[in-house]
């Protein structure tokens, strides 16, 4: 220690540029680290975790492949019946926003699982208060989470009391801890399978995340196999006709799950990102310790007479090596200090862009022993090459104070371009991630989804839908209102099955049940036929509308306008209409309503066939708050105990990116950080790298070398290292973003000038951190210069 204290009052700056530069990258390193333990540890909490499956179904119906992780309620029963190697099976129905009574008010922020009665001995979500074997034995028991329970029981006992669910009455027998944050299941009630959710069939609601617990010596592949013969004996003719095939996936990797839009309820995490978060942790980090060992050897000059003296009593190289490590052990342990102060600041911010809950536990094992690998980690990366390096130095050269060091070695110039090409990197990647979000965020969807709020019907707001339509209209701020059965376009309203009659090809089309003003409230552009939906006679009722892929899947001669399609229903509702036809009277341009991960979607859209329980659209001019003040009194009037709850169209469909945006806005953080780090070790080097050549500029003044000539001379290396940066960095970020945009239907171009401006950016950086340092150096006193040794 007392070898430290001397050392860094020597060498006050570089030391402090080492401690802020490690302690930045170790809490870059406790950050994402603890961020990624948390994510690869999602459900390895489940005692038979090694044997529990979830079902995957992927159907290939002719438009797209569909990769489910719901299923029919029938299957789960039926393979746990026939399949022996299946011990346990339970059936899992998520739903979310749906009207939950609570003393005679109805609430609609909750998620709920509607669940076999066996889903607290197959899972292992203790129960705080009440028998878990028991608790959960009745038709009409309900089960809510410790977080539920404060936040509507504050001052009572929940147990015992009543809660109405889908018209249907339970009663609260018990409560339980808050389903863990590294769970893919999430709820603040669990419900047993009741009424609908009981009673349906193959016929109807394929919503059933259906898991097994499987014997030890289970055959995978026999199961799977069977698991498709079950399905395909109780489907509709229209799903048998595609290609089906079944996977079993191991509980623990459902969180990572690659699935379709609309087909996992799941919370899901995403690899590719994890592994860049992983990787930039492991660059930055990196970076901390090359600034550590450039600066160390950058410096050591001044420290080359002490080691020449502690050669000449008889110290050997292991001895000094040892040293050498224990300073630089030292270092590391206070920039661990510092980073995880730094980290527990960074933290809520962190958290608020990964949504997660992510944080220091001080009483975790596992966190000091990756604290303790991360310190040793940092302590060879940083002071292993310093160490063997600077006890090479020669005894009687070091004691005579000649020694001035050498100037820096190809190693340290690798180490600098490693520095400049991660920057580069990253500036030209989060350059990039900003503007594809830009041009996501103001892509033109085919359809006006901006200044409409939109609200979830219920009980008696929506049945009588145009004398509510024509009284809300009477507010100038309310200009249109609309409806659309079922779900907001954003999601699929009905599944249903057509043919292409040419080819015999069949495939899926969106149906959506819309009110008759619905194109001209979203600005949906026809480009063949016209609205039918506003005829009210009985015939109009096959009377559709179609998009421009579902024409072109239909593959009908043109003119499409009276051509007509058979319908082929999946199942549920709509099996009534199987086989009816539909007449074509109308034909809008394709519009990404679901989001730009995709292409659009095969649409038909027809008239309402209910007003009830349907979200209901409001298009607002001027003043938002006063318009749904308007909506919010009418909502009061009709359903005075039913919580309002409101929600713009534009920022639902913008959610979608979240991920992305919060990406780009922790690689920016990534982006500062890197470039302190390089930018302070940068001046720290150029600082000493020039004090060795203060008798050289001297004497290259005396003989007529100009202050250009010294500049050029002093930053050449540095441009040369920058370029050198830039041309490895390139090829890097571009093979990322590249991969990056696979996953959008829009992609923004792989601009030239983005990487020129990142190229130009890091040049002025890097001049503009060694700039004055070299003015200062060039404009000496020669006579001055040349005294000093």
């Amino acid at each position: 220690m007392k070898q430290f204290i001397r050392n860094f009052r020597k060498q006050k700056t570089v030391g402090i540029l080492n401690i802020c530069s490690l302690s930045l990258g170790i809490m870059v390193s406790i950050i994402i680290g603890l961020w990624a333990f948390n994510e690869l540890s999602f459900d390895d909490f489940h005692k038979n975790k090694d044997r529990m499956y979830r079902v995957v179904q992927n159907f290939e119906v002719g438009n797209e492949p569909i990769r489910a992780a719901t299923a029919f309620k029938p299957l789960g029963e039926i393979a746990a019946a026939e399949i022996p190697e299946i011990e346990q099976m339970c059936r899992v129905v998520i739903e979310k926003n749906s009207g939950l009574m609570i003393d005679n008010i109805v609430r609609f922020d909750l998620s709920y699982i509607i669940t076999d009665h066996n889903f607290y001995t197959f899972f292992n979500f203790p129960l705080k208060e009440g028998d878990i074997n028991t608790a959960f034995s009745g038709p009409d028991n309900v089960i809510i989470t410790e977080s539920m329970a404060k936040r509507y029981f504050p001052d009572e006992n929940p147990i015992g009391k009543n809660v109405r669910f889908h018209r249907y009455d339970f009663t609260i027998s018990g409560i339980m801890y808050d389903f863990p944050k590294n769970s893919h299941i999430q709820a603040d009630a669990v419900f047993p399978l009741f009424g609908q959710f009981k009673d349906t069939g193959w016929d109807s609601s394929f919503s059933y995340d259906t898991y097994f617990v499987l014997s030890k010596d289970a055959n995978i592949k026999a199961i799977e196999k069977k698991l498709v013969e079950i399905c395909l004996s109780g489907v509709s003719a229209f799903v048998q006709s595609a290609k089906v095939s079944t996977d079993l996936e191991p509980i623990t990797d459902v969180h990572f799950s690659k699935t379709s839009a609309g087909f996992d309820s799941a919370i899901k995490g995403n690899k590719d990102l994890l592994k860049t978060f992983i990787s930039i942790a492991a660059v930055i980090l990196i970076i901390s310790c090359i600034n550590f060992t450039n600066l160390s050897i950058s410096t050591s000059f001044i420290r080359g007479k002490t080691i020449g003296i502690k050669k000449s009593v008889g110290a050997g190289k292991q001895l000094l090596i040892k040293e050498f490590y224990r300073e630089t052990a030292t270092y590391v342990i206070i920039s661990v200090v510092i980073g995880v102060l730094l980290a527990l600041a960074a933290f809520p911010v962190f958290n608020s862009y990964t949504g997660s809950d992510i944080g220091i536990d001080f009483l975790s094992p596992e966190f000091y022993i990756f604290i303790v690998g991360l310190a040793i980690f940092a302590t060879f990366m940083a002071g292993t090459f310093p160490a063997f390096q600077m006890t090479r130095f020669g005894i009687v050269e070091t004691i005579k104070g000649k020694f001035k060091g050498k100037n820096m070695s190809a190693f340290q110039k690798v180490l600098i371009i490693i520095q400049f090409t991660s920057s580069i990197s990253l500036l030209i990647i989060v350059m990039f991630f900003a503007k594809q979000i830009n041009q996501i965020l103001s892509q033109d969807l085919g359809f006006d989804n901006k200044n409409i709020v939109y609200v979830k019907g219920w009980g008696g707001f929506g049945p009588d839908f145009k004398n509510l339509r024509k009284e809300l209209m009477q507010e100038p701020t309310i200009i249109d209102v609309a409806m659309k059965q079922y779900d907001i376009p954003l999601n699929m309203g009905n599944g249903i099955g057509t043919i292409n009659e040419k080819t015999g090809n069949s495939f899926l089309v969106d149906m959506s049940q819309v009110s008759p003003n619905y194109f001209d409230f979203f600005g949906m552009e026809f480009v063949e036929g016209e609205n039918p939906l506003t005829l009210e006679s009985e015939s109009a009722a096959i009377y559709c509308v179609i998009n421009e892929k579902a024409a072109k899947l239909l593959d009908l001669e043109p003119p499409l306008i009276d051509k007509t399609f058979k319908m082929i229903a999946i199942g549920g509702t709509l099996s009534e209409h199987n086989g009816q036809r539909f007449i074509i009277k109308g034909v809008i341009r394709d519009s990404y309503v679901k989001s730009l991960y995709q292409e659009p979607d095969p649409q038909i859209y027809l008239r309402l066939g209910r007003d009830n329980d349907n979200p209901i659209f409001f298009k607002i001019a001027g003043d938002s708050q006063r318009a749904i003040s308007v909506i919010e009194k009418k909502w009061k009037e009709l359903l005075p105990n039913v919580t309002f709850e409101y929600h713009f169209l534009d920022a639902t469909y913008d959610a979608q990116y979240t991920t992305e945006i919060n990406a780009k806005n922790i690689l920016s953080f990534a982006l500062v950080i890197t470039i302190l780090i390089t930018v302070a070790g940068l001046y720290a080097m150029i600082f000493y790298s020039t004090q060795r050549r203060i008798k050289e500029i001297g004497i290259r003044k005396i003989n007529g070398a100009t202050i250009p000539n010294l500049l050029l001379l002093l930053n050449k290396d540095i441009v040369v290292w920058v370029i050198l940066s830039f041309v490895i960095a390139c090829p890097l970020s571009y093979l990322f973003i590249d991969n990056w945009l696979k996953n959008f239907v829009i992609k923004t171009p792989l601009s030239i000038w983005i990487f020129a401006i990142a190229g130009f950016m890091s040049i002025a950086i890097a001049l503009l951190t060694v700039c004055y340092q070299t003015w200062k150096s060039a404009n000496m006193n020669p006579v001055d210069a040349i005294k000093i040794e």
